[in-house]
């Protein structure tokens, strides 16, 4: 996952399949982990009302990956990147 692409503008660039996806802000540090069983949508569902932190950042940047094994994946990347947002909820 080392692609990265602007928020909003690129997401017709996320597939509409199963996935994990990060969240970054202009210096493209990973503010956020998230899984989706459809990345382009749940994408265009950010920030996430529900995530004050979220609401607070400035998401700039998103990258994904597409996984049938979603769930465990984003667990990984929520242990190593620790990012902030994931942190709050």
């Amino acid at each position: 996952m080392t692609n990265w692409y602007w928020f909003p503008e690129d997401l017709n660039v996320a597939p509409t399949t199963k996935g994990v996806y990060l969240l970054g802000d202009s210096l493209y540090n990973i503010i956020y982990v998230g899984r989706a069983d459809n990345l382009r949508e749940r994408l265009s569902g950010h920030p996430d009302p529900n995530n004050s932190c979220l609401r607070k950042k400035g998401i700039r940047v998103f990258a994904f990956e597409k996984t049938s094994n979603s769930k465990q994946r984003e667990q990984e990347l929520i242990e190593r990147h620790d990012s902030e947002c994931n942190r709050t909820q």
